[in-house]
């Protein structure tokens, strides 16, 4: 009788051995699925963050043309922001009202732009820095760094760049960039950076 219970003892020790490995492996699959819930948030924020940003864009470029004037895009590592030419002040108004008040990214970035002319040269300084010795009606006296990177013009036109948005910790983070492109005719176009270098290699 006692030899019946102790080898039902060991039995039930065992099975609740065997329930615990189960819980705990169980554990570490919720654990996994809810990471990639948040991995997948993550990355639908920044794309969400990216179509918002060429919204604004080309929001600007036709307010540019609605309303006769010279509006532009000023870019750093760490933020954008909208600038509007005022001819009686003769110089560039930032746009920080809504809705060209950049709202804020899901999470730190950093912003990299490449401007390129016509003849497709890559740019180290806005469109109207280039043009301050050909046209002195539209050259501004004022520092070039208070100079918008890039120009969309009244007349539809608009300075040729390419403008790369990635996370700030992008060697440990699992969420991709975005990448925002435009010809200077076309619309924005909104590209994923792991698909536009993987065809660039």
């Amino acid at each position: 009788m006692g030899k019946v219970s102790h080898r039902q003892a060991k039995i039930s020790g065992f099975t609740l051995i065997e329930l615990l490995v189960v819980v705990v492996v169980l554990g570490i699959l919720m654990g996994s699925a809810v990471i990639s819930l948040n991995v997948g948030g993550d990355q639908r924020g920044m794309q969400a963050y990216g179509q918002r940003m060429a919204q604004r864009i080309e929001l600007a470029r036709d307010r540019a043309i609605q309303n006769n004037q010279e509006w532009g895009l000023r870019v750093t590592r760490e933020k954008y922001l909208f600038v509007a030419f005022d001819e009686l002040q003769r110089q560039w108004i930032p746009q920080s009202q809504p809705p060209f008040k950049p709202d804020e990214a899901p999470q730190p970035v950093l912003y990299e732009l490449r401007v390129q002319d016509g003849a497709g040269n890559e740019l180290n300084t806005g469109l109207f820095a280039q043009a301050k010795d050909d046209d002195s009606q539209t050259a501004v006296e004022t520092d070039s760094q208070e100079l918008p990177d890039v120009v969309f013009f009244s007349s539809g036109e608009a300075s040729q760049f390419a403008l790369e948005v990635t996370p700030q910790n992008a060697a440990q983070d699992s969420v991709q960039g975005f990448r925002l492109v435009t010809d200077g005719f076309s619309p924005m176009a909104l590209e994923g950076l792991d698909e536009f270098r993987g065809g660039g290699g």
